[in-house]
């Protein structure tokens, strides 16, 4: 009742007197994330996952008009070109439910691949696009029946789709770069489909760049337009405090031929890190910067005149950006998604649990608060510490830069203060990390307060250390990270546990080798990953020691959602769970494996899937 009057007296503060929307989850944050608009450009669906529910927001009385529960958290949200419906998608049980757009009644339930993210309908309605992150595919769904019609692989972790104004081709923009050898520059793909067929125009592979979480057409859909990470992770990182490991780029795509110009949304001694949304009207473009709490405003046309100087394997020219980026300026907390809102300009407000309208020149005309307010604890303001670049020299990056949603980028990084061009390490994930330290590879940091302490501050933001409260509120923030989920392809088929996670239980716990040899206890699987993190917290030499390497042993890894961190071992230099025991020289030196046969192995990598 006291967060109803509250929430009532914000309302009335603001000339509404309206019956106030109450919060589907009492007490709890917003988030709102993804975002979009209806055509008419009168109302926003804003995804609120923290609140189970997409909150609506009318933008001519700038306010919430509702906000609409569901049974799990939503990740994305799309709605058709004549308004009609809506789709939402929820990452937990792979599934997209299309709604009218107006009552929110269920039209179709459809079941696709693994954590479904963005979506987009086609021109007439009739099918959605959705990509599924983790299976790294998209499903072609008949909006109708719910009914999934075609499967297409995609690149990894699959994040937005967007149709091009003809409605002729869909723009599927995958997050993570694609696996491969750890000396290898990374590139990540954009999937460009037919939209009538479904099948595929051109995979368009951008190098060095990844973490790309929107796009959009240029409004004549000659371009799509990217704003993305451009990493240098081969280099060593002694080049942090030349502005030169990680940048923020617009990749500008030509839809005919597939060609990349890469231009620079950083300055010379200024930075746009962590690009979460773009929107485009005719001859501007705005993108967010989550790292910094700000939007920049680009004129297209004096950056698209450059692309023929921007090529995806050129150096960036940081002054350019002067040319084009006519603005900058601050929103709340955590920007996220972006879009157009009939003469409006509309984000969604992570941090501040809020929807921000804004004049085009960045002047604030509204901002519609989705909850009331929820005081922050350590981890909540720990959050605003992991996603802020100001820690950093020149605000370059944030924790976020490396660790999207506290987990990792799969990159392999060579940190100079082991040695430049020795101890090449695979960036580790956050996710489920609380109790199992020691950290790092090479077990050095007893504790994350020293692992993200000085010696951080020394080796990667080359700036202050985080001042000792913000350190204690990161501390908490990751350690409240649950660690990621099973995959269900390898714990549930139809409802019921497979055959293959129960017979590669068994081998990860033996004690016997198939011939009926005992195995020695250093020697088995469940020695070095007991339950319930699956590590018993020290070093082990597994054979994995190169010629760059300074020592053989590294930190035992826990294994609980080990199937979404690849690739693996120390180095990265196994691109999937199947190659860790095959990889050269390990022989039984990581378990005793070399009895096993092919099935067995297959089993037990779906066992380890199911963790």
């Amino acid at each position: 009742m006291t967060a109803r009057l509250a929430f009532l007296g914000v309302l009335l503060a603001s000339g509404c007197a309206r019956e106030p929307v109450l919060p589907v989850v009492p007490g709890a944050h917003a988030d709102p994330t993804a975002m979009t608009a209806s055509p008419d450009g009168r109302t926003l669906y804003v995804v609120c996952p923290a609140q189970r529910a997409i909150a609506t927001i009318e933008v001519r009385g700038r306010e919430l008009s509702g906000l609409h529960a569901f049974s799990s958290a939503p990740r994305g949200v799309a709605v058709s070109r004549d308004g009609a419906s809506l789709a939402v998608s929820f990452p937990g049980d792979g599934r997209v439910e299309i709604l009218d757009a107006r009552s929110f009644a269920v039209r179709a339930t459809a079941r696709v691949g693994v954590e479904p993210a963005g979506m987009a309908f086609s021109c007439d309605g009739l099918r959605l696009f959705v990509a599924n992150a983790r299976s790294s595919d998209v499903s072609v769904v008949d909006v109708v029946s719910g009914a999934e019609v075609r499967r297409v692989a995609a690149g990894r972790e699959p994040w937005v789709v967007v149709l091009s104004p003809d409605g002729a081709t869909v723009a599927v923009v995958s997050r993570s770069a694609n696996v491969g050898a750890p000396d290898r520059i990374p590139e990540s793909e954009i999937t460009l489909l037919d939209s009538t067929s479904g099948g595929v125009v051109r995979r368009v592979m951008l190098p060095s760049c990844h973490l790309a979480e929107s796009a959009a057409f240029t409004t004549n859909g000659r371009r799509l337009l990217v704003p993305l990470v451009r990493v240098r992770n081969l280099l060593p990182i002694v080049q942090v405090d030349r502005g030169w490991v990680m940048s923020t780029v617009l990749a500008s795509i030509d839809v005919a031929t597939g060609g990349v110009a890469l231009l620079p949304l950083n300055g010379t001694s200024d930075s746009l890190p962590d690009p979460a949304g773009i929107a485009v009207t005719d001859d501007l473009a705005f993108v967010t910067s989550r790292g910094t709490d700000r939007v920049a405003a680009l004129r297209l046309a004096g950056a698209l005149a450059l692309e023929k100087d921007a090529g995806a394997n050129r150096p960036e020219h940081l002054s350019w950006s002067e040319r084009y980026v006519t603005a900058r300026f601050d929103v709340g907390a955590a920007p996220a998604a972006v879009v157009v809102a009939g003469t409006l300009l509309a984000g969604a407000e992570r941090l501040g649990d809020s929807g921000a309208l804004l004049e085009p020149d960045g002047r604030l005309a509204a901002r519609v608060r989705i909850v009331p307010h929820v005081a922050d604890d350590a981890a909540r303001r720990g959050d605003r510490v992991f996603h802020d670049a100001r820690f950093a020299f020149q605000s370059s990056f944030s924790c976020s830069s490396c660790h999207p949603d506290g987990h990792t980028d799969g990159l392999v990084y060579d940190f100079e203060i082991d040695g430049v061009g020795r101890n090449f390490v695979l960036n580790r994930s956050l996710r489920g990390v609380k109790g199992t330290g020691p950290f790092k590879w090479t077990g050095r940091n007893a504790s994350l307060a020293e692992q993200c302490g000085p010696r951080f501050a020394k080796v990667l933001t080359r700036a202050d250390p985080f001042p000792e409260q913000a350190l204690a509120d990161l501390v908490a923030f990751i350690e409240s990270r649950p660690a990621p989920s099973a995959d269900p392809r390898a714990v549930r088929l139809d409802g019921r546990q497979t055959a293959a996670v129960a017979r590669g239980r068994a081998i990860f716990e033996r004690t016997v080798r198939r011939s009926g040899v005992p195995i020695e206890p250093a020697d088995r699987c469940v020695t070095c990953h007991p339950a319930p993190h699956y590590t018993n917290l020290r070093r082990a030499g597994v054979g994995t020691q190169s010629d760059n390497d300074d020592t053989g042993t590294f930190d035992v890894p826990h294994l609980t959602g080990v199937a979404s961190k690849a690739p693996y071992l120390h180095d990265g230099r196994a691109p999937g769970l199947e190659e860790i025991w095959t990889a050269p020289g390990v022989g039984d030196l990581h378990g005793a494996v070399t009895d096993l046969t092919k099935t067995d192995l297959d089993d037990l990598v779906e066992f380890l899937k199911g963790l």
